[in-house]
C-alpha cells in the first residue's frame, strides 16, 4: 500500500515540475520516505526539485546515490552543473574529466570549463580563449555576448566591437542582440557607460516584470536586478 502511495505522490510531483511549480513539488517530496525510493530516475527528478529550490546539499546527496549505481552522461551532467552552482571546484573538476571522457565532442565541455575557471578567478585571457574555442564549434547567443563582455573588460575594444557586430548579424533580434547594440554604441560614443548600465538594468527589470505578470497575473513594481 505504501509503495502505491509513493508512486502516486511521485506522479503528482512530476506534474508540478511540468507546471514549473517546484515549491509544491518540494512539499510533496517531504511526504515521501526517500530511503524507500530506489528508482534512479525518480531520485534524479527529486534532486532537481531540491536544486530548483536552492537546497543544493540535499540535491547533491541524492545525485551521488544515483551516481554510485549509474555513472551515465546525464547523471554526470547534473552533478557537474550542481557542483558549479555550489562553487565546489574539486567536485566540478572531477566530474568535468568524467564528462569529457563520455562526451568528448560536446560543446558543453567548454561552457563547463569557462564556468569553473570563472569561479577560480582565472585571467581574462584564459576565459576568452575558452569562449573563442566554443564560438568556433557552436555559436550560441548567450556565450557570444559573454565573450563580448570579456573583450570589454580586458580593454580589447576592436574585438569587442567585432563580436557585437557578429551577434547583431547572426541573431538579428532578441535580448542579447539589444545588449550587443548597447555595448557597441558605447564604443562608438553614442552613449556613455552610466547610460549603458542604466539601460541594461531597465531592460532586465522590464523583462522580469513581464515574466512575473505572465506567470502570476499580478503587477509588481519592486524587483531585484541581476548585475550583468
Amino acid at each position: 500500500m505504501r509503495a502505491f502511495e509513493n508512486i502516486v505522490k511521485i506522479e503528482e510531483m512530476k506534474r508540478k515540475m511540468s507546471d514549473g511549480d517546484f515549491e509544491t513539488a518540494l512539499k510533496i517530496i517531504k511526504t515521501i520516505p526517500l530511503k524507500k525510493i530506489k528508482n534512479s530516475l525518480h531520485l534524479s527528478l527529486m534532486a532537481r526539485v531540491y536544486e530548483e529550490n536552492g537546497r543544493y546539499e540535499e540535491a547533491m546527496d541524492l545525485l551521488l546515490k544515483v551516481y554510485v549505481k549509474n555513472k551515465t552522461r546525464k547523471v554526470i551532467f547534473q552533478l557537474l552543473t550542481l557542483s558549479i552552482k555550489m562553487h565546489d571546484i574539486q567536485y566540478a573538476e572531477r566530474f568535468l574529466i568524467e564528462y569529457e571522457s563520455l562526451a568528448p565532442n560536446d560543446f558543453y565541455n567548454y561552457i563547463f570549463r569557462y564556468k569553473i575557471d570563472k569561479i577560480k578567478g582565472e585571467p581574462y585571457e584564459k576565459l576568452i580563449d575558452t569562449l573563442e574555442t566554443l564560438k568556433s564549434i557552436e555559436y550560441i547567443e548567450k556565450w557570444a555576448y559573454e565573450l563580448a563582455k570579456l573583450y570589454y573588460k580586458a580593454d580589447m575594444e576592436e574585438e569587442c566591437i567585432n563580436e557585437c557586430s557578429d551577434i547583431i548579424l547572426w541573431f538579428g533580434a532578441g535580448s542579447y542582440v539589444e545588449k550587443a547594440k548597447m555595448l557597441k554604441s558605447y564604443y562608438s560614443g553614442e552613449t556613455n557607460k552610466e547610460s549603458m548600465i542604466e539601460e541594461l538594468k531597465r531592460r532586465a527589470q522590464y523583462s522580469k516584470q513581464n515574466k512575473f505578470e505572465e506567470e502570476t497575473g499580478k503587477d509588481i513594481h519592486e524587483i531585484k536586478i541581476d548585475n550583468e
